[in-house]
């Protein structure tokens, strides 16, 4: 009788073992942009830095290849916390966004109770708020910087949209029977993990940046690849604010058949930017476009970046 009982109890560990996946809940930013409220702009994740007992949150942001900090947010730890002070390293920069910053090597990030990584993170100088480190109530929830995909290399990232939550595993513990999967490439083997999809419009392969931290439209492109599936007059424009500089962004709607995988995509409003600011980027990486949270809001996605698919839940509509 006591073998049975063991054998039923080892039975229910495994089994919970197997469905037993830590998800950490993220929260979503609102705001207004253009006198419009728009929903579901970003996602912030849960997380703890080193041993400080504050509460902080981060972007997710799969279109940057590096994690950062803000500056002047982490400064304001650095006089109670001389160890994390002593991580800064202002001799070998890194680049981000065309510019040299300091970087915080060897920074420890725990993402819920999700995933703990060991991350060299940008510090932007000049970002972010000081804050009153003594006074402040350890509830307060801190925005102090982005994850990158520089955590996610070989990992698994699950995104479900639903229910606003998320979960970075390894491969071998996801059931990959539950998801339809598509090949997708990174920006450069080894180089840029950052990952394109492939889409098509009228049977044409184009290959679409997919970025969490570009979640207000559903599809934006340089002017001369939106006109090529939509129609030429604007039906949109808005006054976006883009790290620090105010610009312009004109939509026109989709007049083409678009798919992803299976999955054939509504009607949708493409912006893109008059000044052609990031033209080169797109023609020099092959780009067509770029995509993010917004076309997959109903559904659950996973990303194996070990062997390179994206996958979205079946049934879940």
């Amino acid at each position: 009788m006591k073998r049975l009982v063991f054998i039923i109890v080892a039975i229910v560990l495994l089994l919970n073992n197997a469905n037993g996946q830590k998800f950490a809940e993220f929260k979503w930013v609102n705001d207004s942009v253009s006198g419009r409220y728009i929903e579901k702009l970003a996602i912030l994740l849960p997380v703890q830095i080193e041993n400080l007992p504050n509460r902080f949150l981060m972007q997710l942001d799969l279109g940057s290849t590096q994690s950062v900090i803000r500056g002047n947010t982490i400064g304001s730890f650095y006089q109670k916390y001389p160890d994390l002070k002593r991580k800064l390293d202002t001799i070998n920069l890194c680049k981000f966004h065309m510019r040299e910053y300091p970087q915080i090597n060897n920074l420890d990030i725990k993402i819920g109770d999700v995933f703990d990584c060991n991350v060299n993170a940008a510090s932007l100088q000049g970002y972010g708020v000081k804050v009153p480190v003594d006074s402040l109530s350890p509830e307060v929830e801190i925005l102090i910087g982005s994850i990158g995909t520089d955590v996610l290399k070989d990992k698994v990232l699950v995104i479900d949209y639903p229910n606003s939550r998320m979960s970075i595993t390894d491969a071998s513990e996801m059931n990959a029977s539950d998801y339809s999967f598509i090949p997708f490439q990174f920006l450069k083997e080894n180089e840029d993990n950052r990952l394109l999809l492939p889409f098509t419009a009228n049977g044409q392969e184009l290959r679409v940046m997919f970025d969490t931290g570009a979640s207000m439209f559903q599809l934006s492109a340089p002017e001369k690849n939106a006109k090529m599936i939509c129609d030429s007059q604007a039906v949109d424009s808005l006054l976006i604010n883009s790290w620090g500089e105010k610009k312009k962004i004109i939509g026109l709607e989709s007049n083409v058949e678009l798919r992803f995988g299976e999955k054939v995509l509504p009607q949708l409003k493409v912006y893109y930017d008059p000044s052609n600011k990031y033209d080169f980027f797109y023609e020099s990486n092959n780009v067509f476009g770029l995509t993010g949270n917004a076309l997959f809001l109903s559904d659950v996605v996973v990303i194996d970046y070990q062997n390179k698919r994206f996958g979205i839940k079946k049934n879940t509509h």
